[in-house]
């Protein structure tokens, strides 16, 4: 405190006041030094770090639950193999899914060759199979460049379907580790299928807006 007090000491020891003229109150967060509720909002936020994917996590339909997951996902705080190993709760961190490589969040989710099969068995029938993961992808830089090469009002069906598919990954991968319980690829999908349409009726209609793939999953199964 003594600092911040000499501080304020040199700046304000050149400043002289004139007695005769009234104080003047300047809000500076704002240009012409009138205070506003929304200059006061900002101000709240000055010197913090914008965090990738944050804003359009926020704004995609989808369950709080499936937002939260996606969120710890891209942030590496799930509880994977790699994870679990490195705290000593398991001695390997294979992938439940694919049993080649370690288990990591982006690898499971974005890299793993089950992961990857169902990237691409649903957006193919939309014709943007191009969308597709590569290996080595992270989630969240394949996400928020995926949806960048799509047009504006396809970004919010093609956010929802991510975060779809993510869980449907995340189940798999649960399903596999704690019940011994293995799904395929065909069954994976039908699996998408009646998890779209519970957040379809649930009031969720960003995949409303997606009937080709919808209409080829019903074929396909």
């Amino acid at each position: 405190m003594l600092c911040q007090y000499l501080r304020v000491w040199n700046i304000l020891r050149g400043i002289v006041l004139e007695p005769l003229r009234v104080d003047r109150f300047i809000w500076s967060w704002n240009a012409d030094g009138a205070y506003s509720a929304s200059s006061a909002y900002r101000a709240f936020f000055a010197g913090s770090a914008s965090l990738p994917g944050a804003k359009e996590l926020w704004k995609t339909k989808a369950p709080a639950r499936v937002k939260f997951f996606f969120w710890l996902a891209v942030h590496q705080r799930l509880w994977t193999a790699d994870r679990r190993k490195r705290h000593g709760l398991q001695p390997h961190d294979t992938c439940a899914l694919c049993g080649q490589e370690a288990e990591t969040c982006d690898q499971f989710l974005a890299g793993c060759v089950l992961a990857r099969e169902l990237w691409f068995a649903v957006p193919a029938p939309l014709g943007v199979s191009v969308l597709v993961p590569v290996p080595d992808s992270r989630l969240i830089d394949w996400w928020l460049r995926s949806r960048l090469a799509l047009l504006g009002d396809l970004r919010p069906a093609f956010d929802c379907l991510v975060m779809l598919v993510a869980w449907i990954l995340w189940k798999e991968r649960n399903a596999r580790t704690f019940n011994q319980e293995i799904c395929n690829v065909q069954e994976l999908l039908s699996k998408l299928l009646r998890e779209a349409q519970d957040w379809v009726a649930a009031g969720f209609v960003s995949l409303s807006v997606l009937p080709q793939l919808l209409s080829h999953l019903n074929t396909a199964l």
